[in-house]
């Protein structure tokens, strides 16, 4: 078998009949492409056919068989790909399934051992007569010896992870798991061997101190002892004392150094004071006075005998993770003591659940008890009567979108957690249909609670799965290296309600190609993102993308955050033509009806002024601009924003963003705007008789608009259409008296 490449041996189960698209040269040698851009390609004309994936597996490229996209992302047999090849199954059966160049011999684990485990000899500055000298070379070789230490506890974890991230991925395929056994039976062996090594690099009875020091209370401090008045007044004093303790307790109960390792954390209550500093040596003989009476407090608390318990831990997830996507400050990663029981008294190991059966002295149980502890400890018998089990997972043909639409089954939890699982993009927008919803637009995240709650959903597509041809304009979009006002994404803002592209750039087609420009960097992630798009636009209420956040607590999306420039327009309408004219004299109301434009959704913090401060966009500025919307936005209408009393705006954004308009709204927002300008210019002739302007043309427009056919098309209700007639016909009324 050659790992982390698909090979004949593996079993393929109900995909091994599945046909796939593949790229040959002429020949009946010829290797089989699952791209016709391979690099492998050499020369020939190259030939599409569809071949059984049973049938390709010999013929594959070397390269194809390990990375080549085999089947479309997101199907059943994409979805079995993608946990085979690349850094997936094939890989992890292969890392860690027995020593190699990297693995220590018996021998240079004793020598490390005997190293770490000899008395511990104090630096120079430990020494209070300063009469001992430490050897150089000594140190060098202690220093050494806690590296290899730290190596081989390193081989041992990525082996348990990898171990576990392979149960993981057979998870949703049942018919590997034997074909896997004896693969995973070899990784089991070389971790134990490894847990085997590091146990012998750590001293138990360090680790039942370090337990009692972590129960240990914080001692009473003296401030005014007169040793240590060369350090300040007495509440300097009490801060490094305080200081001291904090560095001592924290270092001894979190190492697996023995901790009087610890003592040279003495020297931190003397920084700042200079060597020669009168009372300096004072101060540091009493810091590693206090220091050593800990330490005695500690091991006298340790001392034996204790009677032993048995506790099964409950490793975190994060423990599973890849070194590289592990962030080792997070501040529930595991400390060098809990790795350090876990190698130590673990006895039964179940990597598949990442669960560790302990056989531990007294003092390290009640400590793993506490609520502090990162393990997740319980005794037998809790952990009998609530055991961990595995959720079922599967990956089938004919649930995910890899089938006609009339032949899908319902997708189950089992199937979402495996698309979770597996999939690299799973996070994403999904089309549905369900019998209760009918057609909806849906992240992964509601579609998982959906089913867990019983909801029946058929998957019809993801966003990303959405075909090349319902995107010919945005693609082009998207490849294009020039763009408004000499390379700025944004449109410019026209000003003029006669122009005719005044207020296009609130439109939804000046969204798509603002998304394209956003994304021109990459034509694939354009294409990625202008699928999102179109999905998400026919969404009733945008809040639902909200997205989810990911174990060590980052926001993930359900699309690249700048779809949310195709789907808001981060600014706000000018509301003053639908006014009110009898109430809003100052801003020039005309009191025109809202029509089409009532029902346009706006989204703010705060629309009815209900928390303290301004009310801000998503987009603004005072906002965390990568999130989006969240469930904490309000959403309004503009029927509803032109009545509201206590809506409090941010003076940089406007206070909301607006969803983009249709065309027919455009229309419209810039017709009463134009009558809006119109009804400005009579009044205001009208209240200037001496005006010379062209009378008779601004009553030949007011008159325009009095026939306007299409204002019927833009307003919903007969009591609309009203309103806007009587405006116009006020209008004329007025503007004919200007003649």
């Amino acid at each position: 078998m050659t790992y982390d490449r698909l090979s004949p041996e593996v079993p393929l189960g109900p995909f091994a009949m599945s046909r796939i698209t593949v790229w040959s040269t002429p020949g009946s040698k010829a290797k089989l492409h699952a791209s016709e851009h391979c690099s492998r390609v050499r020369s020939g004309t190259l030939t599409a056919s569809e071949l059984p994936l049973s049938a390709v597996v010999e013929r594959m490229c070397p390269r194809c068989a390990e990375f080549g996209p085999w089947a479309r992302p997101g199907t059943g047999l994409g979805i079995f790909l993608e946990a085979l090849t690349g850094l997936g199954l094939l890989y992890e059966l292969g890392r860690y399934a027995g020593p190699d160049e990297d693995t220590r011999t018996d021998e240079d684990v004793r020598q490390t051992a005997t190293l770490l485990n000899r008395p511990s000899r104090n630096l120079p500055e430990d020494d209070l007569d300063g009469a001992a000298e430490e050897d150089e070379d000594d140190w060098r070789e202690m220093r050494e010896a806690r590296d290899e230490r730290a190596l081989i506890f390193g081989q041992w974890r990525e082996a348990a992870a990898s171990l576990h991230r392979a149960f993981g991925l057979l998870a949703p395929f049942p018919w590997l798991k034997p074909w896997a056994g004896p693969f995973l039976g070899q990784k089991a062996s070389y971790s134990a061997l490894l847990q085997q090594q590091a146990r012998q690099l750590i001293r138990q009875d360090a680790l039942v101190v370090a337990a009692c020091v972590e129960a240990m209370d914080a001692p009473d401090l003296l401030p005014e002892d007169p040793a240590l008045t060369a350090l300040g007044p007495p509440a300097t004093v009490a801060s490094g004392l305080a200081s001291l303790w904090q560095r001592w307790s924290g270092g001894a109960a979190g190492s697996w150094e023995h901790p009087r390792e610890q003592g040279y954390v003495a020297h931190y209550l003397t920084d700042g004071m200079r060597g020669r500093r009168k009372g300096r040596d004072a101060v540091l003989g009493h810091a590693k006075q206090l220091v050593s009476a800990w330490t005695a407090e500690a091991e006298a608390a340790a001392s034996g005998p204790w009677d032993e318990r048995i506790l099964v831990a409950r490793l975190p997830e994060r423990f599973a993770l890849r070194r590289s996507d592990r962030n080792e400050s997070y501040g529930h990663e595991l400390s060098e003591w809990e790795l350090g029981v876990l190698v130590c008294w673990g006895m039964e190991v179940d990597w598949e659940r990442l669960t560790i059966t302990l056989r531990v002295p007294e003092p390290v149980a009640s400590r793993l008890l506490s609520p502090g502890s990162t393990l997740s400890c319980h005794t037998p018998e809790e952990a009998a009567a609530e055991p961990v089990a595995v959720p079922e997972q599967l990956v089938e043909s004919g649930v995910f979108d890899d089938g006609p639409v009339g032949e899908r089954r319902p997708v189950t939890a089992g199937h979402l957690r495996a698309l979770r699982t597996i999939a690299r993009e799973a996070d994403q927008l999904y089309l549905v249909l369900s019998t209760a919803n009918g057609p909806e637009v849906i992240p992964l995240s509601v579609l998982e609670q959906r089913v867990k709650a019983g909801g029946r959903y058929i998957i019809v597509a993801a966003a990303g799965d959405l075909p090349e041809g319902i995107l010919p304009e945005w693609c082009e979009q998207a490849a294009e290296t020039n763009s408004p006002e000499g390379g700025s994404v944004w449109p410019p803002r026209i000003h003029d309600s006669k122009d005719p592209g005044f207020a296009r750039h609130l439109g939804a087609a000046e969204g798509e190609q603002v998304v394209a420009r956003l994304m021109r960097g990459s034509r694939w992630e354009a294409g990625a993102a202008l699928r999102s798009l179109s999905l998400a636009r026919g969404v009733t209420d945008l809040r639902v993308f909200e997205g989810t956040y990911d174990e060590r607590g980052h926001h993930r999306g359900v699309f690249p955050y700048d779809v949310w420039h195709g789907l808001l327009a981060m600014e706000t309408l000018r509301l003053a033509p639908f006014r009110p004219a009898s109430q809003d004299r100052s801003r020039g109301g005309s009191g025109l009806p809202l029509g089409v434009l009532a029902r346009v959704q706006l989204y703010t913090t705060d629309a009815a002024g209900r928390y303290e401060g301004r009310a801000h966009s998503p987009g603004c500025q005072h906002q965390r601009g990568d999130r989006g919307l969240t469930r904490n936005y309000d959403l309004v209408t503009v029927e509803e924003m032109v009545r509201a009393e206590g809506f409090d705006p941010c003076g940089t954004c406007g206070g909301y963003a607006t969803r983009r308009l249709t065309e027919a709204q455009i229309a419209y927002y810039r017709a009463a705007h134009r009558v809006h300008e119109i009804a400005d210019r009579v009044r205001w002739a009208a209240g200037n008789r001496e005006w010379a302007g062209d009378r008779t043309a601004l009553v030949a427009e007011v008159t325009k608009w009095s026939h306007k056919d299409a204002v019927d098309e833009w307003l919903e209700t007969e009591e609309q259409a009203t309103r806007w007639h009587q405006v116009i016909r006020e209008l004329s009324r007025t503007a004919q008296q200007l003649q």
